[in-house]
């Protein structure tokens, strides 16, 4: 699928872009993760061109409020694409790859504008992490949290959530890979309204216009002062901790149960693999 964004942003021509598409009205640029053939799952290359997206809307005069959100009515986003590209062979080679993916989480988190997720359908493992990346998060009533990795082997690629919602709450993510819909998400707080899906788009535009209205200048420091507060409690350091620990996890070798789903990932495909990781936790 190709495709290219629909507006020039800091006054540059429109940029290429494979996996994404962007708009801008009103003052609100938004970005759309466009492969939903492929549950809107993350390859390097969307990676890539989201940290490009996010920084020429950060760099845009004319952008007062970024959304994210994502094709289809769905999946927001499924995850890293385990297929696309191959798994590393090594641990350096694993290291890089959880640094590039979270670096540009970290991009998003960082980013000075005010950033408010819309999501289509489920968020799902590193989409959990681009769901919650947001400053607000409006859901349409289908979608769901996820934070399936533990089932693998794996962690999530940012440890976000115990920075925005209680240990119980958490946990229950984290261990069990169980689902939370977007009722009961925004009980916990993770998630600021739920829309019927049809109504999504028109809502979150809504929402980005309104926030638009404060002075740019108080809207960056605003940011700046929650993260940089977040940051003295030890939120980037806990993320640099975290990833070390994914590296050690995905690099590992002898963990029988990790090992024997990669070998189905490998020889019969995504479906089976989901199959033989899902199918033991039956129906919550």
């Amino acid at each position: 699928m190709t495709t290219t964004s629909t507006t020039a942003l800091n006054g540059v021509p429109p940029m290429h872009y494979d996996d994404l598409t962007l708009a801008h009205t009103n003052g609100v640029t938004t970005i759309t993760i466009n492969r939903p053939e492929k549950h809107n799952a993350l390859r390097q290359q969307t990676f890539a061109e989201l940290g490009a997206a996010i920084d020429a809307a950060a760099a845009d005069p004319a952008t007062r409020v970024i959304v994210l959100t994502a094709a289809g009515s769905r999946i927001f986003c499924s995850g890293i694409d385990l297929e696309a590209d191959g798994l590393p062979a090594t641990t350096e080679e694993w290291d890089d790859h959880t640094k590039g993916n979270a670096d540009v989480i970290k991009r998003l988190w960082y980013c000075d504008k005010p950033l408010i997720t819309a999501l289509n359908g489920g968020a799902i493992a590193g989409g959990c992490n681009l769901a919650m990346v947001g400053d607000l998060t409006i859901a349409a009533d289908t979608a769901f949290l996820s934070e399936p990795e533990i089932r693998h082997g794996a962690l999530s690629p940012l440890l976000m959530l115990p920075w925005l919602m209680q240990f119980k709450g958490f946990n229950e993510l984290y261990l069990t890979g169980d689902r939370l819909d977007a009722a009961r998400a925004r009980e916990l707080g993770l998630v600021n309204y739920v829309v019927p899906g049809d109504e999504l788009a028109a809502a979150a535009q809504q929402l980005a216009e309104r926030v638009a209205h404060a002075p740019m200048f108080a809207l960056t420091l605003a940011k700046r002062a929650v993260r940089l507060t977040l940051d003295i409690q030890g939120f980037k350091a806990a993320q640099d901790a975290h990833r070390y620990i994914d590296t050690l996890l995905l690099g590992s070798q002898g963990v029988v149960e990790k090992e024997r789903l990669m070998t189905v990932l490998a020889e019969d495909g995504m479906g089976a693999f989901l199959r033989a990781r899902d199918t033991p936790y039956g129906e919550r």
